[in-house]
């Protein structure tokens, strides 16, 4: 199962069962169609609370997919880790 972790004002929040590619989707609904959206996230660590970020055009936020059993390494190549303009 993959988790989101969102930071949306200096807080840290996550969705479970979802992948980033359907959170943007959701998310870029909700712009075009020009009208303020709730999205519905987990707020707190161990024991979630339900919470809802205020998504309108102008607020910040960062999705971050989180591995499970730690950082995925699985498409890095050796080109991916050559430094722009060298």
């Amino acid at each position: 199962m993959s988790r989101i972790d969102i930071v949306y004002g200096g807080r840290p929040y996550s969705l479970g069962g979802r992948d980033v590619e359907s959170i943007q989707v959701e998310i870029d609904s909700a712009i075009t169609a020009g009208v303020p959206y709730w999205l519905p996230v987990n707020a707190g660590e161990g024991r979630y609370e339900d919470a809802f970020l205020l998504i309108a055009p102008g607020i910040p936020i960062a999705l971050v997919h989180a591995q499970v059993n730690g950082v995925s390494h699985e498409n890095d190549t050796a080109e991916s880790f050559i430094p722009d303009g060298l």
